[in-house]
């Protein structure tokens, strides 16, 4: 079972979800976006079981969750610098990064920059943010994702958006996601986040800190991709195979039956994909 305390990094305070042994070596789970994005409503159904084995940390990441959200603008290399921030506090070493969606790119971008505190590194639902900035682009027949108008039926059709399943877009999930939606702040962030999604269209300088495409192929920290083979975000045969081609040294392992949600659609092959990759000095290929 996790417990959420507040740990303050001198800038923010950030809600951490945290269970497993304290002398565990330390996994974080970083969250994707959306309306009601948080580490709970997307790591609940993997933690107990990384738990058995290491320190596990599920941020809610700044402007998400019960951490803070100031008025400031938000970017994605805001989420790098406040997870840097974390982990500095905690003076944690040799960490294992996992992003989930719009996290995966705030997991690899913390390991670019700072390769000498990460052990490990996984890009779950390598779609979004990570797939962008690696100059991946998604097929035209992707899924639209659903914007958020204040509404719970548009929580509702999100989630379904990113789920193969609609028997896991429950009403408990559906409920919990719109509470922290409706949260003081959370609008604003999202709509901080989406004028920075604009910038990057205009302004060079804002591509060039967000553009990975050259530096994730020399990243010498080990890392693994997980993709759902049903994620209408980013299809497999298309963005899939565009990132296998980026890095083709990159394990990929294809979770069959799931779509973005990999963890919370798919827990416990998720687990036991984690847990072999982080038991491995060299771990081994896995193809399609």
């Amino acid at each position: 079972m996790a417990t959420t305390r507040r740990i303050d990094t001198g800038e923010v305070r950030l809600a951490v979800a945290e269970a497993g042994d304290a002398s565990g070596e330390p996994v974080v789970l970083l969250h994707g976006g959306g309306a009601g994005a948080a580490a709970e409503a997307s790591w609940r159904n993997l933690i107990p079981g990384l738990a058995e084995r290491f320190h596990v940390y599920g941020l809610d990441m700044i402007g998400f969750g019960y951490t803070d959200k100031p008025l400031v603008e938000y970017s994605f290399q805001t989420q790098v610098d406040h997870l840097a921030g974390f982990v500095d506090v905690l003076h944690l070493a040799g960490v294992r990064v996992v992003g989930s969606s719009q996290g995966t790119y705030v997991a690899m971008k913390y390991a670019l920059d700072h390769p000498a505190r990460v052990k490990q590194a996984v890009a779950m639902s390598a779609m979004g943010t990570l797939s962008a900035a690696a100059g991946v682009r998604a097929s035209t027949t992707s899924t639209r994702i659903p914007s958020f108008d204040g509404t719970r039926e548009s929580v509702r059709r999100l989630l379904e958006a990113l789920t193969s399943d609609p028997a896991d877009v429950t009403e408990e999930l559906v409920d919990s996601r719109y509470a922290l939606a409706s949260q003081p702040g959370h609008r604003e962030a999202m709509d901080s986040f989406s004028a920075y999604r604009r910038l990057l269209s205009a302004d060079a300088s804002e591509r060039q800190v967000y553009d990975v495409r050259h530096r994730l192929p020399q990243l010498q920290v080990p890392w693994c991709i997980l993709w759902g083979a049903e994620d209408g975000t980013a299809p497999l045969d298309s963005s899939g195979q565009a990132m296998r081609a980026l890095v083709p040294d990159v394990p990929i392992h294809v979770i069959e039956g799931s779509g973005e949600h990999i963890a919370l659609e798919k827990p416990d092959e998720c687990k036991r994909l984690l847990l072999e990759f982080f038991g491995a000095t060299r771990p081994a290929r896995v193809g399609t």
